[in-house]
C-alpha cells in the first residue's frame, strides 16, 4: 500500500463497491467544537490605571468578577475600595474573593499539581452549569505573567468536558497598549 487512495464516497454506495460499512450513515465529525465556551477576560491589577479598571468593567456584560489575588485591593491611582464596591453594585456584577495561586510552577509536578487545584477552584467558584450570564467573567490577577499560568492550566476542557476554557487579556488592556 504505498500510495493509498482517498475517494469520496455516497452512503448508498457501500455496497455497490463493497466495501464494508456500517448500515446507518456515518455522521461527519466536525472541525470546529461546539461545546460552549467560558470566556474569562483577565485583569492584572498591579499594572492598570483605575479608569481603566472602570471602564473594562463598566463596559463589559460580566456578571461575575472573581478576585483571585491572595491579597485584594483597589488603592489605584483613580480608584477607591468603595467606589469599586459602588460600581460593582450599579452594573450587578457578583464579587467573589477566591485566591487561587497563579505563580509559575517550577517543574512538571508542580504544574500538574496547579493545572488540578486552578481547574477545580475556577470550576467550583465560577460553576459548571451553564447557568447564563456566568459564561464570561473577570477574574483579577496580580501581574500579567499570572494570566499565561492561568490560561496554561484551564486550556482544553475542564471537569465534566462539556465545556472550554478560553482565558485572555481584557479588552482594555489591550485598547489602552498594556496588554503586553
Amino acid at each position: 500500500m504505498s500510495k493509498p487512495l482517498l475517494r469520496l464516497v455516497e452512503t448508498t454506495s457501500w455496497e455497490t463497491e463493497g466495501f464494508p460499512g456500517p448500515s446507518a450513515p456515518v455522521r461527519q465529525l466536525s472541525l470546529f467544537d461546539h461545546r460552549p465556551v467560558r470566556r474569562i477576560s483577565c485583569l492584572p491589577m498591579a499594572d492598570v490605571h483605575g479608569v481603566t479598571f472602570t471602564r473594562a468593567v463598566s463596559m463589559s456584560r460580566h456578571a461575575l468578577v472573581v478576585d483571585a489575588r491572595l491579597y485584594p485591593y483597589f488603592d489605584l491611582p483613580g480608584l477607591s475600595r468603595p467606589s469599586v464596591f459602588r460600581l460593582f453594585d450599579d452594573l450587578s456584577c457578583l464579587y467573589v474573593h477566591a485566591p487561587i495561586d497563579l505563580r509559575p510552577p517550577r517543574d512538571q509536578s508542580a504544574r500538574w499539581h496547579r493545572r488540578q487545584s486552578v481547574r477545580e477552584a475556577m470550576a467550583r467558584v465560577v460553576g459548571q452549569d451553564g447557568a447564563p450570564g456566568r459564561s464570561s467573567t473577570i477574574v483579577l490577577v496580580n501581574r500579567i505573567p499570572e494570566v499565561d499560568v492561568l490560561d496554561e492550566t484551564l486550556r482544553g476542557v475542564v471537569g465534566d468536558g462539556e465545556h472550554v476554557w478560553k482565558v485572555q487579556p481584557h479588552d482594555a488592556l489591550v485598547l489602552t497598549g498594556n496588554g503586553g
